[in-house]
């Protein structure tokens, strides 16, 4: 669902608030509707990644998570977005 300052429930609550009046305002509930996906319970759907404050190093984290799973052909994210990173390259090698 991408970096977020808060709470994980106020944030999925507006992503299903999304989802069920089948607004187009969340790239999360687009794909949902768009490949007839269901809307999960949040421990479900939810997979926290790192604790950080927003910021530099949040910031970091979230284009290598964005860079990694476009490197799996599996982000939400516009692709246009994700540029070369060939330090994020040499990781994904390392730790797949």
């Amino acid at each position: 669902m991408g970096q977020t300052g808060q709470s994980f429930s106020q944030r999925y609550r507006e992503h299903l608030r999304a989802f069920r009046l089948d607004h187009q305002s969340s790239g999360f509930t687009f794909h949902l509707a768009e490949h007839q996906h269901p809307f999960g319970p949040i421990n479900v759907i939810v997979q926290i990644l790192h604790f950080q404050h927003k910021g530099t190093h949040m910031n970091t984290l979230e284009r290598y998570y964005i860079h990694k799973e476009t490197a799996n052909n599996n982000q939400l994210n516009d692709k246009h977005t994700v540029f070369p990173n060939t330090i994020f390259d040499i990781l994904l090698d390392y730790y797949p």
